[in-house]
């Protein structure tokens, strides 16, 4: 028994291997360029059905076409139209966009979407004190106003109002307005750092500072709920700007008010609008304005706007900063479902913050994966962890032709002092860089050294995009090629062109045509006086058309008149009175006709060009293809063909 089991295993074995052998045996090979199995089996299954029909192609049909478009593609490999400068430039431009996706770590992206959409949930309110950092960010200035935000988070621990610190300590303009308080927000509304700060503290926390691209700030929580989604209105607005008189506005007021009466009376929203809304923008529109959410709109409007629970319903008057408004409801929508939501989460957070953090996971990933080594005693940039700053070393000298220590190696590869001076020489410009400057230049050094080799082994670790990014160069390639041979040949060889015509004349004959016109009347009586005298021999020589149509339309368009030559098939009013079709009665009522049938002629070059140009390039492709076939040696193997997966 044992020995029947190491016999079937061994047999396995030897299949499996041989399964796979001949999976990465060329299945075609043309003169010395192979063509494996596996790269045919991608194509024939992806594209050997039919989409309109269903109908599947057989191996041996989309063989002939496989070879047909590789002969192509080899043949402008042989002459070089792959080294184009042109041709690499778009090339390399396909390829950093098929990359991309490889280069991000998706488990990380997939969190980070998932997290927004719990956020999207719920919407909170939150009061900062902003602590501006002076001179782009120095370490002395980063340290000195850190300092300054632990201080003010101090003070309000020890009983001091958030209000009355953030008024006097703020940078924020807004402040003097709002005393801190940034209203209702939710999620992508907020840069990505003082977003999570918020949404990660309870309620009446004072949070640490929390450092963003503006500075620090310290975050104090003051409300969340349930988010309400987006709402749609339209609004009549009459501004009240700062310094007006008591006078005028009491008669904005006054106006307002008598507007809001005539909307109960049953007056148009929208001609209101349109006719007294200072917001001329809206106004166009009937006061219709873009839908929007929570912090979109000034608290008052917003808190109005939501207040309105059926569609239609106006509010009474409100007032607002920007002055009187009348808000009328068109639409609301709730949060979406994640699956409906997360095609334009994943777009926001493509151009979002957020992304740093997937970036940085992945590159995490990948130190880890090439074994990473740093050498720490070399970096140029020291950390002080006492004062919180960076230092430059002094050894290190950007100019110097000596900088021959390593700052870090991977996978063989071994970068040092002179390859970072170089990056930095290339960042550099006319700038004078700061320690921090070495710091924030020297990890995207490292970033960019490991994407490098990352992107340049995407082929090997991933088939998937080896045969895209190879689609996508055949297909470029057989683009080129064929514009050249066929395409644009068909288009400018006006000689050859001209001989197919004549060659092939017979294929491009007119049918039986009318040519003729159609006299549609709007009524019976009309029909009767246009009817007689289109029937007089006389007509058309000394009554034309035109004067028809002076004769009728003097008031109202009563007569219409078309005039052509017409197909068969084209018009069904013609094709009844020429060709006898059956058509509903209905449609020739008050129709009269007069014109002569055309006997099936041939067509002239003019009448026919495109599909001349059409059936010629068709021409010239079989040529070439046959030439293609002659001239190259072309080899199939049957017995790999015989295991294509049908």
């Amino acid at each position: 028994m044992k020995k029947i089991c190491l016999i079937i295993c061994s047999f396995l074995m030897t299949y499996n291997s041989f399964s796979q052998e001949l999976n990465n045996k060329s299945l075609i090979k043309i003169d010395d360029k192979e063509i494996s199995k596996e790269e045919f089996q991608r194509i024939y299954d992806k594209n050997k059905t039919n989409i309109s029909t269903g109908e599947v192609t057989s191996v041996n049909d989309y063989l002939d076409l496989f070879i047909n478009f590789k002969l192509k593609v080899f043949e402008a490999e042989k002459l070089g139209l792959d080294t184009f400068s042109a041709f690499l430039n778009e090339f390399e431009g396909y390829k950093k966009q098929l990359a991309s996706p490889y280069l991000v770590d998706n488990s990380a992206i997939e969190k980070i979407i998932k997290e927004a959409y719990e956020r999207m949930q719920f919407e909170v309110r939150a009061s900062h004190i902003l602590i501006k950092i002076p001179n782009e960010g120095f370490p002395v200035d980063t340290l000195s106003a850190y300092t300054k935000a632990m201080d003010i988070r101090r003070r309000i621990l020890k009983g001091e109002s958030f209000e009355s610190v953030a008024k006097g300590s703020s940078n924020d303009p807004s402040v003097k307005n709002n005393g801190g308080d940034l209203g209702y927000f939710t999620v992508f509304q907020m840069i990505y750092p003082f977003e999570t700060a918020v949404f990660n503290s309870e309620i009446g926390e004072i949070s640490k500072p929390v450092r963003t691209r503006f500075g620090y700030h310290i975050v104090k929580v003051t409300d969340k709920r349930e988010a309400r989604g987006q709402i749609k209105v339209a609004h009549i607005m009459l501004t009240v700007p700062r310094g007006i008189s008591p006078e005028v506005e009491n008669q904005k007021k006054q106006l307002i008010n008598e507007l809001y009466h005539k909307l109960k009376q049953g007056n148009e929203f929208n001609e209101l609008a349109k006719e007294y809304s200072d917001d001329k923008g809206s106004a166009r529109n009937g006061g219709e304005l873009p839908w929007f959410g929570a912090g979109r709109m000034v608290p008052e409007f917003e808190k109005a706007s939501f207040n309105l629970k059926i569609k239609g319903e106006v509010s009474q008057p409100i007032k607002t900063s920007f002055g009187w408004h009348i808000i009328k409801r068109i639409d609301r929508k709730e949060i979406p479902s994640f699956d409906d939501a997360v095609k334009e989460i994943t777009s926001k957070v493509g151009k979002d913050q957020r992304v740093e953090i997937a970036r940085e996971s992945f590159i995490n990933k990948l130190k880890l994966e090439y074994n990473f080594i740093e050498e720490i005693e070399n970096n140029p940039v020291k950390h002080d962890t006492i004062e919180n700053v960076y230092i430059l070393n002094p050894d290190y000298i950007i100019k110097d032709a000596g900088l021959n220590k390593t700052l870090f190696s991977f996978l063989n590869n071994v970068y040092t002092e002179k390859d970072f001076a170089d990056f930095v020489e290339s960042k550099r410009g006319n700038k004078e860089l700061k320690p921090f400057s070495y710091k924030i230049l020297f990890d995207e050094f490292v970033e960019n050294k490991i994407l490098e080799v990352e992107n340049s082994r995407l082929e090997e670790k991933y088939p998937e995009y080896k045969y895209i990014l190879k689609e996508y160069h055949d297909g470029m390639l057989l683009f080129e090629i064929t514009d050249q041979k066929i395409w644009s040949k068909a288009v400018s060889d006006s000689v050859g062109l001209k001989k197919f015509y004549n060659d092939n004349r017979k294929s491009y004959m007119w049918d039986e045509r009318w040519n003729g016109t159609l006299y549609y009347c709007s009524n019976y009586q009309v029909y009767e006086k246009v009817l007689k005298i289109v029937s007089k021999n006389r007509f058309g020589k000394k009554i034309t058309n035109k004067d028809l149509l002076k004769q009728f339309n003097i008031e109202t368009e009563v007569l219409k008149i078309e005039t052509r030559i017409f197909e068969k098939e084209e018009n069904e009013i013609v094709d009844y009175f020429v060709w006898n079709k059956k058509i509903d009665n209905k449609k020739i009522q008050n129709v009269c006709h007069k014109g002569v049938r055309m006997a099936s002629d041939y067509k002239e070059f003019n009448e026919c060009r495109g599909l001349v140009i059409s059936d010629y390039q068709d021409y010239l492709d079989k040529e070439w293809i046959k030439a293609l076939r002659e001239k190259y040696n072309i080899q199939i193997n049957d017995t790999v063909l015989s295991t294509i997966n049908k």
